[in-house]
């Protein structure tokens, strides 16, 4: 009764198309469209061109403002730090970013645009080493699944080894999704980001903004097969050494009402 009791008053789960929303919709919007909508006002405001990196800074800086602004909030709320939050700030620093470098080129974003899954790939296999290992924010979170009734599990069933070689498992396909996502992202960045920064910044983000909404069929899908693929190991793995059901491990599974 305790470790449901402990489940149920963990701090509530936040709303994923907000967290979509301010954390990678919102800077993607801004670094594509800013120029346009607010380059010649930033620029009568400040006195410079609007393609001047002054204005660059400002539309970088309130893109950024959006993962961050969220990620202090969900702090506030949550009391725990928004790990997706800080990535769309790193993403939207860097993407904006490389646009203002003088010596900047598109090499340099598709470099970019790879070297942050792979990134996290490497960090979620290197963690596995460590007490808190990056999988349990992915697939084994309180957040989705009831950690703490499921641990009770496995050391009354004496099962815990298994599960754990299991979760390494897990950890490696979540890693490989990272990998093909670093790949798929390199070569859909060299083909259609073609237009040097320092050429035709306007032209640039424009072929930025097409990336990345390409980029949600032809990387977010696969990836999300590896990562389901993962998930559904991980549940079939739990039902295994634990015996308990799909809707008895679910974080967000109906209550009885007779509780």
């Amino acid at each position: 009764m305790s470790i449901d009791s402990a489940e149920i008053s963990s701090p509530k789960r936040e709303n994923m198309f907000l967290n979509l929303g301010f954390n990678l919709l919102l800077p993607i919007v801004i670094l594509r469209k800013g120029d346009e909508w607010m380059g010649e006002s930033l620029a009568n405001f400040t006195d410079s061109a609007p393609d001047s990196a002054i204005v660059g800074t400002i539309i970088l800086l309130l893109a950024i403002s959006f993962p961050v602004s969220y990620g202090i909030l969900d702090l506030i709320r949550r009391r725990k730090w928004n790990f997706f939050s800080i990535l769309g700030s790193i993403s939207a620093l860097l993407t904006g970013g490389i646009g203002l470098l003088p010596g900047a080129n598109v090499l340099m974003f598709a470099i970019k645009e790879s070297a942050l899954p792979a990134i996290l790939g490497m960090i979620t296999i290197i963690t596995l080493r460590t007490k808190k290992p990056l999988v349990r924010l992915f697939l084994y979170n309180p957040e989705i699944i009831k950690v703490s009734l499921v641990e009770h599990k496995l050391k009354e069933l004496g099962t815990k080894s298994h599960f754990d070689k299991l979760l390494v498992k897990c950890t490696w396909l979540i890693g490989l999704s990272f990998a093909v996502s670093a790949v798929l992202n390199f070569i859909l960045s060299r083909m259609i980001v073609v237009t040097e920064p320092s050429v035709d910044k306007i032209a640039f983000n424009d072929e930025v903004g097409q990336m990345m909404g390409w980029s949600l069929p032809v990387i977010s899908i696969p990836c999300m097969v590896v990562s389901g693929y993962a998930f559904w190991l991980l549940i079939k793995g739990i039902r295994k050494f634990t015996g308990l059901s799909m809707e008895e491990v679910m974080a967000q599974a109906p209550q009885n009402s007779g509780n």
